[in-house]
């Protein structure tokens, strides 16, 4: 209950607030970092973000698909991604650190499932970022949640509705807070 009513909640504020920073069009963002935060519209300095926390691919127990975290200041390094066919798309090493891959998120992201990538190739999948910078599952924004995971990391789901989910936006940005 408490998770749908922060959804709802959120996507007013999103919806009531046009950003003023205009960002490029989906298809000409490359190369680009994602960050979590209660803030709706972007901005020009990803670090100005309400509640901002970049991401990081993240293996709980040496599997072979990765989970999206959220990651405090100290990063050593965070993944670039590209979306192409509905797919995010980012190079990373495999389970304990064997091989280079790409991995692809893995085809329709579902309610209550967590936002999932597999070095194997993928299905065309249904995200998309709107206006630029919103990572959107079937054009919907709003849906998003950090939820508790394994190894007491914050994982990202889609429609997460364990106690333990919170809302968020997923912005694609140039360049990472802190």
């Amino acid at each position: 209950m408490r998770t749908t009513t922060l959804l709802t909640a959120l996507a007013a504020a999103c919806l009531a607030a046009a950003s003023p920073y205009p960002r490029a069009a989906a298809a000409d963002l490359t190369d680009f970092l994602l960050v979590t935060t209660t803030q709706c519209p972007s901005t020009a300095n990803s670090s100005a973000l309400a509640n901002v926390a970049a991401t990081s691919l993240f293996d709980p127990y040496d599997q072979q698909n990765y989970l999206l975290r959220t990651i405090d200041a100290g990063y050593g390094s965070l993944p670039t991604f590209n979306l192409t066919s509905g797919d995010l798309h980012t190079a990373a090493v495999g389970p304990e650190g064997v091989g280079n891959y790409v991995y692809n998120s893995t085809g329709t992201v579902t309610a209550g499932q967590e936002l999932q990538l597999s070095p194997a190739a993928e299905s065309a999948g249904n995200l998309g970022l709107k206006d630029g910078y919103l990572l959107t599952v079937g054009g919907l924004e709003v849906g998003w949640t950090i939820c508790d995971g394994a190894l007491e990391q914050h994982v990202i789901y889609w429609k997460g509705n364990a106690s333990s989910c919170t809302p968020t936006y997923i912005h694609a940005v140039a360049k990472a807070p802190y």
